[in-house]
């Protein structure tokens, strides 16, 4: 089985979520097997490092997902993790930027 099929077979589909016509792909029970999260982070940064970007100097995760594998992502590339939340959830100095909604 490639690694693409591995990763896809621990995914969960869940039609109609959050609202009709959307398929959300669960990525939680990927989290259950410690060689699919290996696979899926070592495949992510040969991904970045392959790619002929500049240097990366930070590795940006957007809230609840996205704190899961940015910071690793970011350790093994050298470069720092800038966590993004909804304004009022981290403390601290923050920036704020305005966005769309995805689902609006």
């Amino acid at each position: 089985m490639s690694d693409v099929a591995f990763l896809r077979s621990k995914l969960r589909a869940i039609p109609d979520f959050p609202k009709k016509g959307i398929l959300f792909q669960d990525i939680f029970p990927l989290f259950q097997d410690p060689l699919a999260v290996e696979t899926l982070v070592t495949h992510i940064v040969h991904h970045l490092t392959s790619s002929n970007l500049a240097k990366i100097d930070a590795v940006v995760g957007l809230d609840a997902r996205g704190f899961l594998l940015g910071p690793i992502i970011a350790m093994r590339l050298g470069c720092a993790f800038v966590p993004v939340r909804k304004a009022g959830k981290l403390p601290g100095a923050t920036t704020q930027v305005a966005y769309t909604k995805e689902y609006g």
